[in-house]
């Protein structure tokens, strides 16, 4: 159990978003090489407890032929919140999580992710599901 408290961080997924052309990673983005690293930190997070369980599955941005194929359910370990996708690019396409969850999954030496207490959970739960006041995506309305 977690004796983790207080906010969450949340995991961005995507360097930048185009309102034409959608999401992108930045062409600089860190990638992580077949191996024992990149096989421990996508168990990490796909170990992670479930928030938010959707079956939607959106289009890979790297490879636009694999279409409704991105997971987009939210995981966390108590700590940080990430989307199934940060997982799905890691494991697909070595592209690194965002440096700051990077850190933090490397920090974890391989360990098991952490299933966080009930409470925990009910706080991620309302954490992800809170109104924002912006808007994460915001697109030009006058096109």
């Amino acid at each position: 159990m977690s004796a983790v408290t207080g906010e969450f961080r949340l995991a961005a997924v995507f360097d930048r978003v185009d309102p034409v052309t959608g999401p992108a990673f930045a062409p600089g983005r860190a990638r992580l090489p077949e191996g024992t690293e990149r096989d421990a930190l996508a168990a990490y997070l796909k170990g992670g407890a479930a928030v938010l369980i959707t079956p939607l599955l959106v289009d890979d941005v790297v490879d636009p032929a694999r279409t409704g194929v991105v997971p987009m359910g939210f995981r966390t370990d108590g700590e940080w919140i990430w989307t199934e996708t940060v997982g799905y690019y890691l494991e697909e396409h070595g592209i690194a999580p965002e440096p700051g969850l990077l850190a933090h999954l490397r920090s974890k030496e391989g360990a098991a992710s952490a299933v966080p207490g009930a409470e925990r959970l009910e706080q991620a739960v309302a954490f992800v599901l809170a109104p924002t006041e912006r808007p994460v995506w915001r697109v030009n309305a006058n096109g």
